[in-house]
């Protein structure tokens, strides 16, 4: 009898954010590959997506459009409400809007439980933490993007279902169609590619570059209105002539961003997993990284690390990391080649596509 695997994929309408960019590179992939499972395992995929997004990977899925009004019915009364029954139900968000047990095996990815530790009120640590135990009492069986996010789940959260490490791939952007970016940029230059809130330690990256008079840093991201104030104001206090704030950068920009920087500085608080700078791995570039949690398990022995994030510390370590890097450049970028090679999206998938099959063959 053929298995229906319902793919959840309505966070795909937030097309510029990491979680997104996680769902398409599984779609995609899946998609590729269900014609085949279809011959060979009997099995057949249902993509979840809003309505602009039906069909729009391929006719060998089937689609099931979901709305917030849809998601609120099969929440409160399932029975009542009209939608595709699965065998495997994939939550790829954590946080999903279907929050309801809509088949007999539901897997959840976790990505990060990163509210632990970004300061944040007691208050508003424990409602997050209640929707994350909320999913998890939802869960058959669950998988992580890091060891790290793992760790971090059992640490604050009774776990007893199956699950697995299944690492992010990465796209390659040494490969992509690259664009500069418009405005005057500096022909060498450090560069950070992030979110500019507070928990990504943008500040300490902008106020090193102090003790770095000789050096130039470019800032692209996402930035809301009082970020951008407050990033400029530590160059307005600290007279800083050697820092360009250049906001948002479309794909070809930041792979353009990528390939030309000299190095690429990263020192968020809290991550499950650390896209930018593997993406930056991928290009051959020298990767300076805070030592925070998933952070080390991306760059590996082929990163540097900041000690601590004190101006003085941070451009030392940046200074003497560069030297050792020009010293042997050739084998510091093989080191890096080879460390970001193991996060790979077609092994990814296969890791997925493997682990729905043995959820199927569970009694």
């Amino acid at each position: 009898m053929t298995k229906n695997i319902g793919i959840y994929l309505y966070d795909l309408r937030h097309p510029h954010v990491g979680l997104s960019e996680f769902d398409d590179n599984i779609a995609r992939r899946i998609a590729e590959r269900a014609k085949v499972w279809k011959e060979q395992y009997d099995i057949r995929f249902t993509f979840i997506v809003p309505q602009y997004l039906q069909g729009h990977y391929g006719p060998r899925v089937d689609y099931a459009v979901l709305t917030h009004v849809k998601a609120f019915w099969l929440n409160h009364v399932p029975a009542l409400t009209s939608f595709p029954r699965f065998d495997l139900l994939h939550l790829t968000q954590q946080q999903p809007v279907l929050r309801r047990r809509l088949a007999p095996r539901v897997l959840l990815t976790i990505h990060d439980v990163n509210f632990f530790h970004n300061g944040l009120r007691p208050a508003d640590v424990r409602r997050k933490a209640a929707r994350i135990d909320r999913m998890l009492r939802v869960a058959t069986h669950l998988s992580y993007i890091s060891q790290f996010t793992q760790q971090d789940i059992h640490q604050h959260f009774p776990v007893t279902q199956p699950e697995r490490v299944i690492r992010n791939g990465v796209t390659r952007h040494d490969t992509l169609s690259a664009h500069q970016p418009s405005g005057q940029l500096p022909a060498k230059y450090l560069l950070v590619l992030s979110g500019w809130d507070r928990k990504k330690n943008v500040d300490e990256i902008v106020a090193m570059m102090s003790c770095l008079p000789d050096k130039q840093l470019v800032v692209a991201g996402n930035g809301k209105a009082e970020d951008h104030v407050r990033l400029q104001a530590i160059i307005n206090r600290l007279h800083l002539t050697n820092v360009t704030l250049l906001g948002r950068v479309s794909e070809a920009e930041k792979s353009w961003l990528y390939q030309h920087c000299e190095a690429f500085l990263f020192t968020s608080r809290s991550e499950g997993f650390g896209l930018p700078p593997a993406e930056a791995m991928t290009c051959g570039k020298p990767v300076f990284l805070s030592q925070s949690t998933s952070l080390p398990e991306v760059g590996g022995e082929a990163a540097f690390y900041f000690p601590d994030l004190t101006p003085e510390t941070m451009a030392a370590t940046l200074r003497d990391g560069l030297a050792q890097w020009y010293s042997h450049e050739d084998e510091h970028r093989q080191a890096v080649l080879t460390q970001v090679a193991q996060f790979n999206w077609d092994d990814a998938v296969e890791a997925y596509l493997h682990y729905y099959l043995d959820i199927l063959r569970c009694k």
